[in-house]
């Protein structure tokens, strides 16, 4: 075999080699990418078996739940207990001429009662309100399927119906449910007061607002008038008066919100002042307001009378005299026929005007003035110099 037949079979056999390393890889892809998608479908199936184990627990609860709120699965035991109830319910509202029908009961699919009741009879609006409340706040698998009211004298002619239900598998010694349904407000005249109070033409009337002080200064012996200040945020008009009973020397008017104190001796006490709007329904802010009875201030101190003529318009610098060793400034004052010595740091009031010699040089003496500095030469006046200063 020659050298040439030698290198062909050595690359045919590097071909060979080749081909089984990639058919090889091929397989362990093809291997792996199966065995992600088994993990991949494993994962999701685990996902959808977590997610309905999650929701029949959910389920399981709430059935439980049903379970507890449902009436007793024997027909007459259930009509029994739940008519005894509803004479209750009406009664406790004071409902006239009542007439509550004995139910009619069906079974839907093998896994409820469904119970029909009727009431009937008489009674004025918010008692009607009252009972509503009390019928839902009450736990029980019921709702009022018809409800129907006419005005009569007095009040109104009711006629509902009513559905309730009871299990197939609910025990027939379910206890009472005595806690209200979380479901209802507890506080029954709340409820009342929310749908009896409703304006249905415009947005739910807000309380007046107070924007004042929390205490007010009266001066003794003196009728000391002072406003407050509540604002109403629809515009109404607001009626004011007085929570609790006032002192005899204490007044408020009504209409427009004015307190008025006239005490004879200094003192201070709270009031509890109450703001009523005109809109519906009406709302009320009350406010307690500090009163203090103080003695009159001290009147008015008059500021000092302003010099008729200044005597710094008519001051001149006359000299810059150097004496032993120390610069002079001397300044003549002509309105008193005075000159003035002054050295470094001295200081100086003449007429309207009160400052300190900064320096003094040959050519000029620098003064300061209310924080500003100035120069003034021989022959110039103070008064100029110092108005100068100011408008620069």
């Amino acid at each position: 075999m020659n050298e040439r037949e030698k290198n062909l079979v050595k690359i045919i056999g590097a071909i060979l080699v080749m081909y089984l390393l990639w058919a090889g890889y091929g397989r362990y892809q093809s291997a792996v990418s199966q065995r992600t998608r088994l993990i991949s479908q494993l994962t999701s199936r685990q996902k959808e078996l977590s997610e309905k184990i999650n929701m029949g627990a959910v389920a399981d609860g709430t059935f439980g739940e049903y379970r507890a709120r449902s009436l007793p699965s024997n027909v007459e035991a259930a009509d029994s207990q739940y008519r005894k109830w509803l004479l209750a319910l009406v009664h406790g509202r004071e409902m006239d001429n009542v007439d509550v029908s004995k139910a009619t009961s069906r079974t839907i699919s093998g896994i409820y009662q469904k119970f029909d009741f009727g009431i009937k009879g008489s009674m004025d609006l918010p008692a009607l309100i009252g009972m509503m409340h009390d019928f839902y706040a009450k736990d029980y698998l019921h709702r009022i399927r018809e409800l129907s009211i006419s005005p009569r004298k007095g009040g109104f002619t009711v006629s509902m119906k009513v559905d309730a239900i009871g299990l197939a598998n609910a025990p027939n010694d379910l206890p009472e449910r005595p806690e209200p349904s979380y479901r209802v407000d507890a506080d029954a005249q709340a409820y009342i007061d929310a749908i009896m109070n409703r304006n249905l033409y415009e947005p739910p009337n807000q309380a007046p607002r107070y924007s004042g002080g929390r205490s007010i200064e009266a001066i003794v012996g003196r009728d000391s008038p002072t406003p407050l200040t509540f604002k109403d945020p629809e515009g109404h008009d607001v009626r004011f008066e007085l929570a609790e009973e006032p002192p005899e020397f204490v007044r408020l008017d009504s209409r427009s919100g004015t307190l008025r104190v006239k005490s004879d001796v200094t003192q201070e006490f709270e009031l509890l002042v109450r703001a009523i709007d005109s809109g519906y329904p009406q709302q009320t802010t009350e406010q307690t307001i500090t009163v203090r009875v103080v003695d009159p201030p001290p009147p008015p101190v008059a500021p000092p009378a302003e010099p008729s003529f200044d005597d710094a318009s008519q001051t001149v610098l006359t000299a810059l005299l150097q004496v032993r060793g120390d610069w002079t400034a001397w300044m003549h004052v002509r309105t008193r026929d005075e000159t003035l010595k002054l050295k470094i740091g001295d200081t100086f009031e003449i007429g309207t005007l009160k400052g300190t010699i900064f320096d003094v040089t040959p050519r000029y003496a620098t003064l300061e003035i209310d924080g500003r500095r100035f120069e003034l030469r021989p022959s110039g006046n103070l008064g100029v110099a110092a108005k100068r200063a100011e408008l620069d």
